[in-house]
């Protein structure tokens, strides 16, 4: 989502109460799209080009065709949009970016990329979650005053919004407080204060018809050494892998690793610059989130989940009675039970990038593209 279309977002949420039941809203899209094509302003393409649409979308695409399903591509005046129309069992279906059965969660889907919302839930339902509240563009004062509160290292995070935009952890002092409201207010006109869990990795584990659990372990842009290769060698190495694509490339999940101010910075506290030469086995942090987009790397961890942290990622999903969702968890080691370590679910995605769990950069591939067309057979 565009900053400005989370903003507008984040603006109506704020001012309207009122969220359409899904069979309005989707029959609205459905009588749009037909309009619009009626107007040939909207094309429906069983041929595509796959540099142009996302990644998650397209590997559905591929495994529903291998199932007989037939699949078209809606495209708009300008470019490829973000729906889909499929035929099945002798009927059509209009889905956007994958199918989620959603007619099944009802108006909740609509609110499951709101954090608080979230976050509510989650605690009323004993379910582990970071202490946090929510705060707007004029309450900003209120929000420093429960940062000192709940005492620092906190966390800044707009309050709607994906792929760790204008996120910003570990906040030590007043200063970088402030700093870290006014970047989240540039995204939405609310942000979310919460405590910072340290010594946590960060999991994505995407469940499907509230059972199928993959899971995915995403790390900070880095190098190893080898005793031989500079900083700059190890990056334009890693960077030569061809699955690894341009920032804002659909059809890729890894991308490039970026180097820029928080590379050099991270760099000197080592004592390092882009020439040094790093022992082998020295890993060198150059990126300190895990956004994929700066080169972050994606490690399956699916076997290595714990039974515990398997039965809430699906109590999660039931509670919200969510067909398809992404859980965003810290936790120190996701092969021990969550109840015996500091760990906390972030987060919710409405449409997790599937894509992840197929292109890891370490370990197996999950086939969750399977399972989604399980659910579409299942309750389509």
């Amino acid at each position: 989502m565009n900053h400005w279309e989370n903003y507008l977002s984040g603006l109506a949420g704020g001012l309207f109460s009122f969220t359409p039941p899904y069979i309005l809203s989707h029959g609205l899209e459905k009588f749009l799209v037909k309009f619009l094509g009626a107007l040939r302003l909207v094309h429906a393409k069983k041929t595509f080009d796959y540099a142009k649409v996302s990644l998650r979308t397209t590997i559905f695409i591929d495994e529903a065709k291998k199932r007989g399903m037939d699949v078209e591509v809606l495209h708009g005046p300008l470019d490829y949009l973000n729906y889909f129309r499929m035929w099945f069992k002798n009927r059509v279906y209009l889905f956007e970016g994958l199918p989620r059965a959603p007619w099944l969660s009802g108006r909740v889907l609509e609110k499951i990329d709101d954090k608080m919302f979230v976050k509510k839930h989650l605690s009323r339902a004993s379910f582990p979650v970071a202490e946090g509240k929510s705060f707007s563009w004029f309450s900003v004062e209120r929000a420093c005053r429960y940062a000192k509160k709940i005492g620092f290292p906190v966390v800044v995070k707009p309050k709607h919004g994906s792929m760790s935009q204008h996120v910003t952890v570990n906040i030590q002092d007043e200063a970088a407080l402030e700093y870290a409201i006014v970047s989240a207010l540039r995204y939405a006109p609310s942000f979310i204060i919460e405590r910072y869990i340290s010594n946590a990795e960060v999991y994505r584990a995407t469940v499907i018809d509230e059972y199928h659990i993959a899971c995915i372990k995403r790390v900070p842009a880095h190098v190893t050494g080898d005793g031989v290769h500079t900083v700059a060698e190890l990056v334009e190495i890693k960077n030569s892998d061809p699955s690894r694509g341009l920032p804002k490339a659909k059809d890729t999940t890894c991308y490039r690793i970026v180097i820029d101010d928080t590379t050099y910075q991270l760099l000197t506290e080592r004592g390092y610059t882009l020439s040094s030469v790093p022992e082998k086995g020295d890993r060198v942090w150059l990126q300190t989130k895990m956004i994929l987009d700066l080169g972050a790397d994606l490690v399956e961890v699916t076997p290595q989940v714990h039974p515990d942290n398997a039965l809430l990622f699906r109590k999660i999903a039931e509670l919200f009675h969510i067909k398809l969702v992404g859980i965003d968890f810290l936790a120190e080691d996701i092969s021990k039970s969550w109840k015996k370590q500091n760990a906390v679910v972030l987060e919710l995605n409405s449409m997790p990038y599937i894509d992840m769990h197929h292109f890891p950069t370490v370990g197996a591939p999950v086939n969750v593209a399977a399972r989604l067309c399980d659910l579409v057979q299942k309750y389509y």
